[in-house]
């Protein structure tokens, strides 16, 4: 009875904790949210798509892998109804956040022991590569914290076997893949492991029956194909669906995820090689376990949450892998397989979660979750920053460069002026532009800023050698994207 005390106890100090932790990143990601220069894509979907129809969106009029579908939505009604500021863009990713972290810790709070609950929870949450799409106007964040939402469903039909809960994980699903059209691998993989729970529990199943539970399944395909097909269409046949890898999934996707997860950092080389060697000892860990339980209960091992998340992880990196063999496509990488992060620890957290139930596996498992989770706390602790996110770093000052210029502009005779830019400052500084209406600016082109025929220049670093060249005299250096805003002699 005492024992039974204690442990709910301890339980209702790990949800203090888990509050406590939720609170600091959702002020910390928000805070990033509100002060963050607006990024390269960020800055092209609002340029290109949010002055569209609804109809002209939805159907890919302008094609570009750069419309993800449900946040142009977003970012077209906010910005008509609440005005063009950047936190009020961003809120779609920043509530995101906070559903990510609900349901991540719904998923994993039932576990044996409180222990393995907090360090689940950290698993799940502590990933710098991660927050910083809860922070910005992009598909990613809202994708991945719907396929969270979704396999929670997915675990609820599980445990109560209530058909709704399919039908709520089915439409999560097809959120995550309108928000961003890579999650198509995960929504293939869950109907096909939901097939299998089906099958497996009833392995005398008939074909009628078995097409009869489908009907959920098939209307949310059906629904899909109508919504897809021809932004699809058009994506393929305009060859936008080039970002990617080709070289494996190993490499491509796996390593592009490990090494944006270490976000930079001056260790990354040697913990770069320590993360690949985590992660293959947890699949092995993973697959050994999974393969002794079935020894053990045989077919009942499907109805099991274990099994099920396994299975999602391992039939989604089939899944890619098959995409890429019979369909030519590329490989997943860094943001577009930030999915896999959930996918990954979930069924690492459940496993574990048994581990610590068995007296000689106690010690070892539950020193094995502290020091992975002491590490990524050192780790997100050593990234946060609020001046910068890592893959449009060369951005973290667009915003800043243009309220000098906007000065230096003041203080002269001149009443417009022309800006010459390399093409990774174009988006973002017609995206200030517009909204916060420099009218004394002209629309910024990239094309052609080598003629000399502007007034100021905003160029990276890498340009160093035409500045030299033609006497370039500099305003202002920004040290964190590397960039010089600079005028003529």
């Amino acid at each position: 009875m005492r024992t039974n005390q204690r442990t709910r106890i301890s339980y209702k100090i790990v949800d203090i904790i888990v509050i406590l932790i939720s609170l600091l990143l959702l002020i910390y990601t928000g805070i990033r949210a509100a002060t963050l220069s607006f990024t390269f894509d960020e800055s092209l979907s609002f340029n290109r798509f949010v002055s569209l129809r609804f109809m002209d969106i939805v159907s890919y009029k302008i094609v570009s892998s750069n419309n993800h579908m449900i946040n142009t939505l977003f970012m077209k009604y906010i910005s008509m109804l609440f005005g063009t500021n950047e936190l009020l863009l961003r809120l779609p990713s920043l509530f995101s956040h906070l559903i990510y972290i609900i349901f991540s810790y719904r998923i994993i709070r039932k576990a044996s022991s409180p222990y393995v609950v907090l360090a689940g929870f950290l698993f799940l949450n502590l990933n710098p590569f991660l927050l910083d799409y809860f922070s910005l106007a992009r598909g990613y964040a809202m994708a991945v914290s719907f396929t969270v939402v979704s396999v929670y469903f997915l675990f609820n039909y599980i445990e109560n076997n209530k058909t709704n809960n399919i039908r709520w994980s089915l439409i999560f699903a097809m959120l995550a893949v309108l928000s961003n059209f890579c999650l198509l691998i995960f929504y293939v993989s869950l109907i096909t492991v939901i097939n299998i729970y089906w099958i497996s529990s009833d392995r005398g199943i008939r074909l009628k029956d078995l097409i009869k539970k489908n009907m959920p399944v098939l209307i949310s395909v059906l629904i899909l194909v109508v919504i897809m097909f021809e932004p699809l269409r058009k994506l393929i046949k305009f060859k936008e669906l080039y970002d990617g890898g080709n070289t494996g999934f190993w490499t491509d996707t796996v390593g592009s995820l490990i090494y944006s997860s270490l976000y930079g950092q001056s260790y990354y080389q040697i913990a770069l090689e320590y993360a690949k060697y985590f992660i293959l000892i947890s699949i092995l860990i993973m697959i050994i376990t999974l393969v002794y339980r079935f020894y053990l209960m045989r077919w009942k091992i499907f109805s099991e949450k274990i099994t099920v998340a396994f299975l999602l992880l391992f039939i989604t990196c089939i899944v890619s892998v098959a995409q890429h063999i019979l369909l030519h496509s590329l490989f997943l990488i860094n943001r577009m397989a930030l999915f896999f992060i959930p996918l990954f620890f979930i069924p690492l957290v459940l496993i574990f979660s048994d581990f610590v139930r068995i007296k000689k596996m106690k010690i070892l498992s539950l020193s094995f979750l502290l020091i992975i989770s002491g590490a990524l706390i050192f780790h997100t602790i050593s990234s946060l920053n609020t001046s910068s996110t890592l893959m449009w770093r060369y951005d973290a000052d667009t915003k800043k460069m243009l309220s000098d210029l906007g000065t230096q502009v003041k203080n002269s005779e001149k009443t417009h002026i022309k800006l010459g830019v390399v093409w990774l400052f174009e988006p973002t500084s017609n995206f200030y532009r517009t909204t916060k209406k420099y009218e004394w600016l002209d629309k910024v082109t990239w094309d052609n800023y080598r003629t000399l025929d502007y007034d100021y220049y905003f160029l990276a670093d890498s340009c160093m050698s035409f500045i030299k060249a033609n006497n370039l005299s500099v305003i202002r250096h920004y040290p964190v994207s590397n960039s010089y805003l600079l005028k003529q002699d």
